[in-house]
């Protein structure tokens, strides 16, 4: 009877992560202090350009949000990734002025391409994203932004997994809405550093007299 309650213990400590390993991750928002704020060319884009919104997870293991460097345990979460990093973003740029809850005259997209943290050291967060912006019929803009986080705190310590990726998410939606280039592609401006239009031709010389 002892064996099977420590047994049961040990099993209880491994699925919250207390100290053992972490076998399903529940995503929290941790450890953020500061909100994203846009820049003012992003904030009157923001203002002329109402949005949808939306994020697509496209890694290739979508329950994957960890590993231990020391032996390569993958940690891993029950959650929706996608949908959990749509919820954040989207309430972060309703913050920093967008305007969603209106027609939308363009589509901004997100691709999670990594939204990961490696516990070793430290624990190291990183989120990378993939902005595409749809406006008319013209070509999509697109852009990569990589937020990292790191935090110091206990081994296989569920609360600093979280804050490592809600503080890395923050800053890659930091640099999205500080982003001239993105303010520009909201307005449907030419990209800042992008190619120079050509100037229009000037107007014929004149013909001969009496032609």
């Amino acid at each position: 009877m002892r064996v099977r309650v420590v047994s049961m213990a040990l099993l209880v400590i491994a699925a919250c992560g207390g100290g053992g390993y972490i076998q399903r991750l529940p995503l929290q928002w941790s450890g953020v202090d500061t909100l994203p704020r846009s820049s003012t060319s992003v904030a009157s884009a923001f203002a002329a350009s109402p949005l949808s919104f939306g994020v697509r997870d496209v890694r290739p293991d979508p329950s994957a949000v960890g590993t231990y460097e020391e032996d390569g345990f993958i940690v891993r979460t029950a959650d929706n990734v996608g949908r959990y990093c749509a919820d954040r973003m989207g309430e972060m740029l309703i913050h920093a002025g967008a305007r969603m809850n209106q027609p939308p005259v363009a589509a901004l997209e997100a691709e999670l391409l990594d939204y990961l943290v490696v516990e070793g050291d430290t624990f190291a967060g990183t989120v990378r994203i993939r902005v595409i912006v749809r406006r008319g019929g013209g070509a999509p803009w697109s852009k990569v932004y990589v937020g990292t986080s790191k935090r110091w705190g206990r081994t296989h310590n569920p609360e600093n997994f979280n804050e490592a990726l809600s503080n890395a998410l923050a800053e890659a939606t930091s640099q999205l809405v500080q982003d001239e280039d993105f303010a520009s592609s909201l307005a449907d401006l030419p990209a800042a550093g992008g190619p120079m239009q050509r100037p229009p031709l000037p107007p014929p010389p004149p013909g001969p007299p009496g032609s």
